[in-house]
Formats: C-alpha cells, sequence, structure tokens
C-alpha cells in the first residue's frame, strides 16, 4: 500500500475525464479521494473501475453523493479525519452532472431550476469547494487546483446553452482564484478538453452526426481522449508547473484550430 504517497481530490472521478484522471494518478503513486455521483446501475461499474485502481496498491477512498448538497463536503471532511490525511496535495474538479437543452425549443426546454442546475455543479462547485479545502488548510503551500473546461465557453454548441453558460463562470472564476490563491502558492489552472466520447455527448449524437462532425474538422483525425487529457492534468500536478496559473490550456489536437 501507498501509505505515504500525497493524496489528491477529485470531484466527479467516475466519468470520463474524472475517471481517466484517476487511473493516471494512481500510476504516479497518488492516492486518491473521489466524490462521485451515479445511479445504482453507473455505481456498479465505478465500483468496479475503482477497486481495479485499488488492486495496483493506490489507496482510494469514495463517496457517492451529490457534490452540491451541503453534507457532501462533510462527509469528505469526516473520512479524511478517520484515515488522518491532513493535506491534499491536488484538487481536482471533474463534475459533469449538467443539463443539456436550449432557451425556447419545446422539445428540450430548459427550466430555470436546470440553469442553477448546471451552473452550480460546473462552475460554482469549483469555487466554493477550494475555498472549503483552503478554510480547512488540506490545500497548502505547492498545492493544485485543476478544472475542465470546453469550446462551448465561448462558441455556440447544439444543445449546450447552459453548459457554456457555466464553463463562461468557470473561466472567470479560474483567473480571479489564481489572483487570490497565489500568495499562498496554490496554483489554478483548466484545461480545455476536445470532443471526447462520454455520456453527455452521446446523448447529443441520437440526435445529430456530432461526432462524426468532430472527427472530420479535427487534423488529427480522432476525437479527443480521456487520456489525452489526464497526462496534462499529471503535468499541471508536477513541480514543473509551478509557475503556471489562471491558464486555460488546450488539449483537443488542434480541433479547436479550424472553424466551425
Amino acid at each position: 500500500m501507498k501509505n505515504d504517497n500525497p493524496y489528491v481530490l477529485i470531484l466527479g472521478g467516475s466519468g470520463s475525464i474524472g475517471l481517466a484522471c484517476a487511473k493516471e494518478l494512481s500510476l504516479r503513486n497518488y492516492n486518491l479521494v473521489i466524490v462521485h455521483r451515479d445511479s445504482r446501475s453507473a455505481n456498479k461499474y465505478a465500483q468496479h473501475e475503482f477497486e481495479v485502481i485499488r488492486e495496483s496498491g493506490t489507496i482510494l477512498y469514495d463517496i457517492n453523493a451529490n457534490i452540491n448538497a451541503e453534507d457532501t463536503f462533510e462527509k469528505l471532511l469526516n473520512i479524511l479525519k478517520v484515515n488522518n490525511i491532513n493535506r491534499l496535495h491536488a484538487f481536482i474538479h471533474a463534475s459533469a452532472d449538467a443539463n443539456l437543452g436550449n432557451i425556447l425549443n419545446p422539445n428540450s426546454e430548459l427550466s430555470h431550476d436546470d440553469f442553477i442546475h448546471t451552473l452550480n455543479s460546473m462552475s460554482i462547485s469549483f469555487v466554493v469547494w477550494a475555498k472549503g479545502l483552503i478554510e480547512k488548510r488540506l490545500l497548502s503551500e505547492n498545492s493544485k487546483v485543476v478544472g475542465f473546461t470546453s469550446e462551448g465557453s465561448s462558441k455556440v454548441l447544439k444543445k449546450y446553452v447552459a453548459v457554456g453558460m457555466a464553463k463562461s463562470a468557470l473561466e472567470a472564476a479560474c483567473r480571479y482564484m489564481a489572483i487570490e490563491f497565489a500568495p499562498l502558492k496554490i496554483n489554478v489552472n483548466l484545461i480545455n478538453a476536445g470532443i471526447i466520447m462520454s455520456r453527455s455527448v452521446n446523448i447529443l449524437d441520437k440526435h445529430n452526426d456530432f461526432i462524426n462532425e468532430a472527427i472530420i474538422r479535427n487534423p488529427s483525425g480522432r476525437l479527443t481522449k480521456p487520456e489525452d487529457v489526464s497526462k496534462v492534468m499529471a503535468f499541471l500536478l508536477s513541480d514543473d508547473s509551478n509557475w503556471i496559473t489562471g491558464q486555460i490550456i488546450t488539449v483537443d489536437g488542434g480541433e479547436q484550430l479550424v472553424a466551425i
């Protein structure tokens, strides 16, 4: 067991990017605390993947709960206290709990609550959880904070309005957090990933040729893989990234350089 290795907290650690990050960090000798929100059937898959990670010797604690619920942060603190974890090397925000749809289309019209839920899950939680971890002194000098944005923060994608709004807010938050956290020597950065096959993309693809269009558009001839993103995340957690903060790093094989 890797008892003395540093711990990383991942919100959304059962999704495409979050799980890839967990696997990459396990290979790099980090221990993990994962907060995820899955149905009973999806949780079976997540637990299988987590057990594979544990079999490598990585210590992994997980909480299946809504990151926006007030008691979820307290559950995290309890796990850390019981297991004598006094510091986290990094906080990774990979929550993809969002609502897809349009503003006016009656067949996919988003409600007020849909917008609020998406904003809370994909943006406000990034700020609130990082703030809480710092106040509890779980993040300190040379800790890293990493989140994930997308092209939809600045361009119009189908059924993406709520997520696009949340990602725009996330990018603004990253800049403000980077400035406020810099005196504490805590770095804050975002990764702008290309199109990745995920549950949300699968939903989009039921209604259009979104995937095929993305592959044709990408000069590298394929979609971005979660592993492409997780390797850059690992770099941002290393000491080699200590002088990088408040930045958005695009990982897409050149996809977003091509006009839609």
